[in-house]
């Protein structure tokens, strides 16, 4: 038995089977769901802020650079580096009234600029 399929490709990329068979007819379905597009993950470039974070949550420099301060919505927090995944970061706060520390996480999206010793850290 001898089938002959004819691919016809359209702008859209999409490939349709022109045959009787029934087999046939069966791939192409099960093809029209594989090539049904993936969601996109957003890819971000990190800024320039986003890239001295990194830095700056790593060991030494978390240590060797404190205290840091956070400009996040106009406002200074001055602290350390806790803890950092990719889109988050912990921030021990130092509450200069109060002996104990609060830490706040915030979205690395959100800080504006981070100065150490009252200079922006480059």
């Amino acid at each position: 038995m001898v089938s002959i399929v004819e691919v016809v490709k359209e702008e859209s990329t999409s490939i349709y089977w022109s045959a009787n068979d029934p087999d046939l007819t069966e791939q192409n379905e099960l093809l029209q769901e594989e090539t049904v597009p993936h969601q996109v993950k957003e890819v971000s470039i990190d800024s320039p802020v986003v890239k001295r974070l990194r830095y700056l949550s790593e060991p030494f420099p978390r240590n060797a650079y404190r205290p840091l301060q956070f400009l996040v919505n106009g406002q200074l927090l001055t602290g350390g580096i806790s803890a950092m995944t990719d889109s988050q970061i912990a921030i021990e706060v130092k509450q200069e009234s109060k002996d104990l520390n609060e830490i706040r996480t915030l979205n690395l999206q959100e800080i504006e600029e981070v100065f150490w010793k009252g200079t922006p850290f480059s």
